[in-house]
């Protein structure tokens, strides 16, 4: 494997800037994508969100599309719930055969010559990105600009959100934009536990 950029976001609640590339539009995500992530994770519905926004970036900077190779999503997915299960952000775990990229492609038996993988936090709730205000009951968080209420994510919101992130970072972005890559796989794990009722661990896998 040649390349593995390993870049990664602290779990910290922080306001990010808007992005100049502006991403897909509303009319271009299915409505299916716009339910809350709550109960049992749809694997496919994250990783249908997440091609959708990591196209509309490529698109914007004149990069070819990706497609889902469904062996990289599985990739993706385990190393999201295993990174969810062990409460640890990175692309190095303590998992027998998925210890690291390389043996989590080779375990679904992906076939390539490049590589790459990004990885982030996030909260189940939309707390990234605004103000919250810091009085809340349980779950009840409110913004702090509005005072309306903060809500669960949806596949859509969180699959932009991270992109987002990724393509504000230099190393994710790198990743997102080779135009080497060809194909791609997401995955998204939950811990209820996390603080502030719950973080999510998003993983995205690339190669050529």
């Amino acid at each position: 494997m040649r390349n593995a950029t390993q870049g990664v976001f602290a779990g910290a609640v922080i306001l990010m800037a808007v992005m100049s590339w502006g991403g897909a539009r509303a009319a271009d995500v299915p409505s299916r994508l716009n339910q809350p992530v709550v109960g049992k994770i749809d694997q496919r519905l994250f990783d249908e969100a997440v091609l959708i926004y990591s196209n509309a970036v490529r698109k914007a900077n004149g990069r070819p599309p990706l497609r889902i190779d469904p062996a990289l999503s599985q990739a993706a997915a385990d190393h999201a719930r295993n990174m969810a299960r062990l409460k640890t952000h990175s692309h190095e775990l303590p998992v027998r055969g998925q210890k690291h990229l390389k043996q989590r492609m080779q375990r679904v038996s992906v076939d390539y010559r490049l590589a790459a993988e990004n990885i982030a936090m996030d909260k189940v709730y939309r707390l990234l990105g605004r103000p919250i205000s810091m009085g809340y009951s349980g779950c009840n968080f409110t913004y702090g600009d509005t005072k309306t209420h903060v809500p669960i994510h949806t596949y859509a919101s969180l699959a932009k959100q991270v992109v987002d992130r990724w393509y504000k970072s230099p190393g994710h972005k790198k990743n997102l934009l080779n135009p080497k890559f060809r194909r791609i796989g997401s995955g998204v794990g939950i811990d209820p536990s996390g603080a502030a009722c719950g973080d999510f661990y998003l993983a995205q896998n690339f190669a050529d």
